[in-house]
């Protein structure tokens, strides 16, 4: 059974990975690290040293909190604030804030 925080990480990593535009390939080659390794740490099976989770942290442009930050949170202003960074990260982008529009009118 993988360990949970070792699953948070994966997951908030590639979230951010995804919200910044870069692929595996782009952000192993910025953290000087093999695909390999990135795919097992965002997949849970692995976990980083904290050169590495600050090097992340700088990368994604994202607090290492965040990166540790279990996203199945029932804390509303928890929530609110991972929302309010995601916004941040694609307000340059049409296509996905044309999508979460979407989504939104859904939810509306």
């Amino acid at each position: 059974m993988k360990d949970q925080i070792c699953l948070t990480l994966g997951e908030n990593i590639k979230k951010y990975r995804k919200l910044r535009g870069l692929t595996q390939e782009k952000l192993a080659e910025a953290l000087e690290m093999e695909i390999k390794s990135l795919s097992l740490i965002e997949t849970g099976n692995c976990f980083v040293s904290s050169k590495t989770l600050s090097k992340l942290s700088n990368i994604l442009q994202v607090a290492p909190s965040s990166l540790l930050d279990d996203a199945n949170s029932n804390d509303t202003k928890k929530l609110y604030s991972d929302i309010q960074k995601a916004l941040e990260l694609i307000k340059n982008n049409p296509a996905k804030l044309r999508a979460l529009n979407s989504i939104l009118n859904g939810l509306l």
